[in-house]
């Protein structure tokens, strides 16, 4: 199970800001036990995405955050912006640029990633994700995970946190939102973590009792659990407070939560629904910080991108602003 998460956000206003990306990325990159070569291809990385930004939409910003992929370690950029948008194949061909200089970025970023994805609207913009592992790149099979978390505007810390587990062809996620935003939220969100990672098997009822149980005391929080099994293909879920799930199966349908906050109010009896998880269908949870009114049809081709690529555009183009906002989104690997 691949799951890759990008937290941090830095802005490309100017020249300065490409070599705090680069920086932050390189940093990471060391911190994940990376190789000194590898490292030095996440910093070029950041450097040819931030630098793209700026090149030819003038503005925009870069998350960057980790990856694990079973034991494997490794850091992702996200680099996005709201410009007139590019033609990704174009750009990738070595030589080509539509900004007069030699057009080698997208290409050599391809090359040095592990994982590479991309979308991009005529006059909405760009959102390219990389990701680095070491070693050579490994075949996907099971799940893929992506998630973006991002503090409220301002703040150093993030109140909204994710988590997510892989058993076989089983995996449990966990998002979910502390209350307000802060260090009081995010102590809260940490809590309700910390009590998943203890137990990420158990159901995901027990799991949120565990978690109401774990965060008395803080300011208390929104959660909610998916289960994915692939074997029986079913999706459980089981949340409590406003923690939005949709599952999207060709159709795009928010499933029930129950009102709620752990810590403080759950419900006495925490109920669980079973779906059924048709191949390639993709599951997606939204902190409240996320505009409630959306559809993939406003993001024509996106549905079929990697979950990073869809949790980045959807955090760009759908966070409100004035909270922690965060995406996470899953899928089937299909050969």
């Amino acid at each position: 199970m691949e799951v890759i998460g990008a937290c941090e956000a830095l802005d490309l206003d100017e020249g300065a800001d490409v070599g705090a990306v680069r920086r932050r990325l390189s940093a990471l990159a060391t911190e994940e036990g990376l190789d000194e070569a590898r490292i030095g291809d996440a910093a070029l990385i950041a450097t040819e995405l931030a630098n793209n930004v700026l090149r030819h939409a003038r503005r925009g910003g870069a998350l960057v955050g980790t990856a694990r992929d079973g034991d494997r370690r490794g850091v992702v950029i996200a680099a996005w912006d709201r410009g007139p948008g590019m033609n990704v194949e174009d750009c990738l061909r070595d030589g080509m640029s539509t900004a007069g200089t030699r057009g080698v970025g997208l290409g050599a970023v391809r090359r040095l990633a592990t994982r590479f994805d991309s979308y991009a609207r005529p006059g909405r913009g760009s959102v390219v994700v990389a990701t680095v592992f070491p070693g050579s790149p490994l075949p996907r099979h099971g799940l893929a995970i992506g998630g973006t978390c991002v503090a409220y505007p301002g703040m150093a810390v993030c109140g909204d946190a994710w988590d997510a587990h892989g058993d076989g062809e089983r995996a449990t996620v966990l998002a979910c939102d502390g209350l307000g935003h802060g260090d009081g939220a995010a102590a809260a969100a940490a809590v309700v973590v910390r009590s998943f990672q203890a137990a990420p098997g158990a159901s995901p009822a027990q799991i949120l009792a565990a978690a109401h149980r774990a965060a008395h005391g803080t300011r208390g929080a929104a959660a909610t659990v998916v289960q994915i099994d692939l074997a029986r293909r079913e999706l459980i879920v089981a949340g409590v407070g406003n923690v939005a799930v949709w599952l999207l199966d060709g159709t795009a349908r928010q499933l029930a939560t129950q009102h709620g906050t752990l810590g403080h109010a759950a419900p006495s009896q925490l109920r669980e629904e079973h779906h059924a998880l048709p191949p390639g269908a993709l599951v997606v949870l939204c902190s409240d910080g996320i505009k409630s009114r959306w559809s993939f049809d406003d993001h024509p081709g996106l549905v079929v991108r990697d979950p990073a690529t869809i949790a980045t555009v959807m955090w760009r183009d759908l966070a409100r602003g004035r909270d922690d906002a965060s995406v996470v989104v899953a899928r089937e690997v299909v050969p």
